[in-house]
């Protein structure tokens, strides 16, 4: 009966734990893209959470840490993502559309982390400023083997794939950005829900003019 007791007991420790974790992190997602990292507080993200300095520092030790695993959080999410939704064939074009549509709706459908990426606008296309780089890389490989198949049908400019590859995302993010920032202006209401379909349809047609050769492919 001891021993029973002590399993219930360290179940309910660690679903607690867990609660508490994936509170904090809604919390601090808030929190840094309200604020900033440099900005944002550790009393604040408790505050925002209706926890305690003292739980909150039982689940992350510091405000490094949270960060990071935002980061790493929602990197994962996106590669696995992109991936779940990547046509099993077709060519550099659709795939193209496809890429563009994924990073589009994911984005929207995660804006306070949007609004950190926003943030982070030095690090675009470079690499993440904080979290664990591997799903980062692995999403640059997914975009960097789409345009290398674009170059080998002759429908994209060459060039060093990684390198485009990171430049096209740099240059959504800043298209993105400012495509979400007017349509929101026009509505006057920064609440505004805005239709993601004219905004998608514009970001293909920037990343057409970044990647194709004129005559190869119709806008």
């Amino acid at each position: 009966m001891a021993a029973a007791r002590t399993r219930v007991k360290s179940k309910l420790e660690a679903a607690r734990a867990r609660m508490y974790r994936e509170l904090v992190f809604e919390s601090a997602e808030r929190v840094f893209a309200a604020c900033g990292f440099e900005e944002a507080t550790m009393q604040a993200i408790a505050a925002d959470a209706g926890i305690s300095l003292k739980t909150l520092y039982a689940a992350f030790p510091g405000k490094n840490d949270l960060y990071r695993e935002i980061h790493d959080v929602r990197n994962a999410e996106f590669f696995a993502f992109m991936v779940e939704r990547r046509p099993s064939s077709g060519s550099p074009l659709s795939e193209l559309e496809y890429a563009v549509a994924g990073y589009t709706e994911f984005l929207f459908s995660h804006e306070p982390y949007f609004q950190i990426l926003l943030r982070e606008g030095r690090s675009w296309g470079l690499g993440p400023a904080h979290g664990n780089e591997t799903s980062w890389r692995a999403g640059l490989a997914l975009l960097a083997n789409m345009i290398r198949a674009g170059m080998e049908a002759g429908l994209f400019y060459p060039g060093d794939p990684e390198l485009m590859a990171a430049t096209a995302l740099a240059v959504l993010q800043v298209q993105l950005a400012g495509l979400l920032d007017r349509a929101r202006r026009g509505s006057r209401k920064q609440s505004a829900e805005v239709d993601p379909a004219p905004i998608q349809q514009e970001l293909l047609t920037q990343m057409k003019r970044l990647l194709c050769v004129p005559g190869k492919v119709v806008a």
